[in-house]
């Protein structure tokens, strides 16, 4: 039996506005054992993208449900596909009943059909899908898709901007489907490039099996731990609503790797790495030991480039307050 736990929380920027929870998940069991599992994150500036992530969820998943229970050897990523254009469909309706602009019914969506080893899964928007391989990887099964890498795509940019695939090669121990917010955390900006780009000990915290025993008897217990925890003083630099959603297979067992592995990154040299890429000119005759002002020509910089200022404002702050994320462990 595949054991599942998820769940949708207000980001804290929605609770200082009044603005209820827009992201949605769900899952459905079906007859021979195998999940169908969807989350959806409403766009913030839409007004009832709360509707959409909903709506976007639930007949995603009913309609994969139905066509699987109806022909068990129906070809998947066409009814993934199918699931996607009736989502997208049953919203357009939806907003034309309540005589309301669709443009304020944007969502992404992420779903997978899950057989308790392989995944068949469809995606469009800014969250994305991990997946714990039997040999202990941690594999990028969506990337996040935003247009000039700030605007999300939304389900009602159609199929062509849609992400629809299977990996039947590669069996899986567990799957984690998350919304931007989450999934941003696991993979922070300083592990781009390197040789591991996830933030391991965060995200075993919520999916690997070796750590976290799953059984009927405690997966509820594990759901409200990882709750809390997302709701914590840890937590507090997301606050965006947050969604979490993992499978667990009940045949397939991720293999332990070394301590190494799920160690906690050199976040220092990580950052120092960074700095000398992105203002190589304040490192320039510099000891390798010292580390610059890199707002020291703050004012020249305005004059010359006013985007280099922004990002360097960031860093700075970073410099300042770390993230809360980066300490967790396992």
């Amino acid at each position: 039996m595949i054991l599942s736990y998820y769940r949708s929380l207000t980001g804290t920027s929605h609770e200082k506005k009044g603005v209820g929870c827009q992201d949605a998940c769900g899952t459905i069991v079906l007859n021979n054992g195998w999940v169908v599992a969807a989350i959806a994150d409403g766009v913030g500036s839409c007004k009832y993208s709360d509707v959409a992530s909903q709506i976007a969820v639930d007949v995603s998943l009913q309609v994969c449900a139905d066509a699987i229970e109806e022909e068990p050897d129906c070809e998947l990523l066409k009814v993934i596909e199918e699931a996607f254009i009736q989502a997208e469909r049953e919203i357009d309706r939806y907003s034309l009943a309540q005589d309301h602009p669709l443009s304020e019914y944007d969502t992404t969506l992420s779903l997978v059909i899950y057989d308790g080893g392989y995944v068949w899964y469809g995606h469009c928007g800014d969250g994305g899908i991990v997946g714990l391989n039997k040999n202990g990887d941690y594999i990028k099964i969506t990337t996040p898709q935003k247009k000039e890498g700030i605007y999300v795509v939304p389900l009602r940019a159609g199929k062509e901007s849609w992400i629809i695939g299977d990996m039947e090669e590669e069996e899986f121990a567990s799957i984690l489907l998350a919304t931007d917010g989450v999934y941003d955390a696991f993979f922070p900006y300083l592990l781009k490039n390197q040789s591991i780009e996830v933030y391991v000990p965060l995200i075993r915290y919520f999916m690997d099996d070796n750590l976290l025993n799953i059984s009927k008897k405690n997966i509820k217990a594990i759901e409200q731990e990882r709750v809390d925890f997302l709701c914590s003083d840890s937590c507090t630099s997301i606050t965006d609503d947050k969604t979490v959603l993992v499978l667990f297979s009940d045949t397939v067992r991720s293999k332990e790797k070394s301590a190494d592995f799920y160690a906690e990154p050199d976040w220092e040299t990580l950052q120092l790495e960074w700095n000398k890429k992105a203002y190589p000119h304040l490192y320039e005759n510099k000891d390798e030991n010292e580390t610059p002002d890199i707002f020291a020509d703050q004012e020249q910089e305005d004059e010359q480039k006013h985007a280099v200022n922004n990002t360097e404002t960031q860093v700075k702050e970073s410099e300042k307050k770390k993230s809360k994320w980066r300490f967790v462990r396992g």
